[in-house]
């Protein structure tokens, strides 16, 4: 199971996100299936998440005092939205902090030169930490030896499958995300009615394990919600997601909720309900791109959706790369210093957040104006 979590947010970016396809999903999501239906600690991390805050994260980090490293950030791709914000982030940091840190990324999503630019930097020797989000991390494996063989610093993110790194960093692991999306459906169907869950493809690891995360969270948490025990496919497609919702609504005359998980199922899902004069009865969700479901936030077809932002990601990176440098150790829990990833459990190299956030109608503006 070593698909990026990041590939449910098809819109995104520019390789195969919708599938959950890439090869390198988050190494705590090895285990996050098999505890999701019990993991109480799991369902309680989600209900501190949902309650956080839902505004476009706008945190100042302090100025970094003793010995700083110079340090590189490697982004996928250059000139898409959502690397865009994370290369700003990065920006911010530097800025923030003093410490000196350069952001660079491949014009297009290639692994062959991502890797010939963490080559460079590495070859050239002035960098003493590599943060990097690999478009192929089987790719990168061979140059975070040769780093950490030079005494650089190696941290990841989405690419916890990964040997030669000191770590990897994610936003939050399957179990985390399952119940998070669940206990928003629940807060909107005042905890009670019928769902169904919608998925992208049956084959699609991640989409699937969300799914049975929320439904393990609401058999624990709402009792008076029920599952119709059943899975529909809108093969990560907007135009299905709305046929099969419609086909939804006229099979089940009491379908309350639609428990998504691919970034196609809440848009999809909200057209119908919006054109069959169902808001405010039957409702829905999903990972999603702001862009793509501002107007359902914005006019109540849609409560809420859900997303984490990367570029809070890489500031915890960042962060982790300093206590590193500085020679803080990290033991089986630590703070990365950022709302999101205060108390990091870690897992062998796999440090897992809880950086999954509500898109709402309060605040999907905020997160269009960035580009997402």
């Amino acid at each position: 199971m070593k698909k990026s979590i990041a590939l449910g947010l098809a819109a995104m970016m520019t390789i195969g996100l919708a599938g959950c396809g890439s090869s390198s999903e988050p190494a705590a999501n090895d285990t996050a299936a098999a505890s999701a239906a019990t993991s109480t600690a799991t369902s309680a991390a989600a209900e501190e998440t949902a309650a956080a805050s839902e505004a476009a994260p706008a945190e100042t980090a302090a100025p970094v005092e003793g010995d700083t490293p110079t340090i590189a950030f490697v982004g996928k791709v250059e000139g898409q939205p959502w690397w865009d914000n994370v290369k700003k982030s990065v920006e911010e940091w530097g800025a923030e902090t003093g410490v000196n840190v350069t952001y660079q990324a491949p014009a297009e999503v290639d692994a062959t030169a991502q890797v010939q630019i963490m080559t460079d930097l590495v070859n050239q020797g002035e960098i003493d930490a590599l943060l990097f989000s690999p478009n192929d991390p089987d790719a990168c494996e061979a140059i975070c030896k040769e780093a950490r063989e030079k005494g650089i610093i190696c941290i990841a993110t989405e690419a916890s499958g990964m040997t030669n790194v000191d770590y990897d960093i994610e936003a939050f692991d399957e179990a985390g995300l399952g119940a998070f999306l669940m206990d928003e459906l629940a807060k909107q169907m005042g905890e009670e009615g019928e769902y169904v869950t919608m998925v992208g493809s049956l084959t699609m690891e991640s989409q699937n394990n969300w799914a049975d995360a929320g439904i393990a969270r609401q058999q624990e948490a709402y009792p008076n919600m029920k599952y119709l025990d059943e899975r529909v496919v809108d093969d990560s497609d907007a135009d299905i997601a709305y046929n099969k919702t419609k086909e939804l609504i006229q099979k089940y005359p009491d379908l309350k909720g639609i428990l998504g998980t691919g970034s196609f199922d809440a848009p999809g899902a909200a057209r119908a309900i919006r054109e069959m004069g169902l808001t405010g009865q039957v409702f829905a969700i999903s990972v999603a791109m702001p862009s793509e479901v501002q107007d359902y936030l914005s006019d109540g077809t849609l409560q809420s959706v859900g997303l984490w932002d990367a570029g809070v990601t890489a500031k915890a990176m960042l962060n982790l790369a300093v206590q590193m440098h500085q020679g803080t150790e990290v033991g089986s829990t630590v703070d990365l210093g950022i709302d999101g990833y205060n108390d990091c459990s870690v897992n062998g190299t796999v440090i897992v957040g809880n950086g999954q956030i509500a898109i709402t109608a309060d605040n999907v503006d905020e997160w269009v104006a960035i580009g997402l």
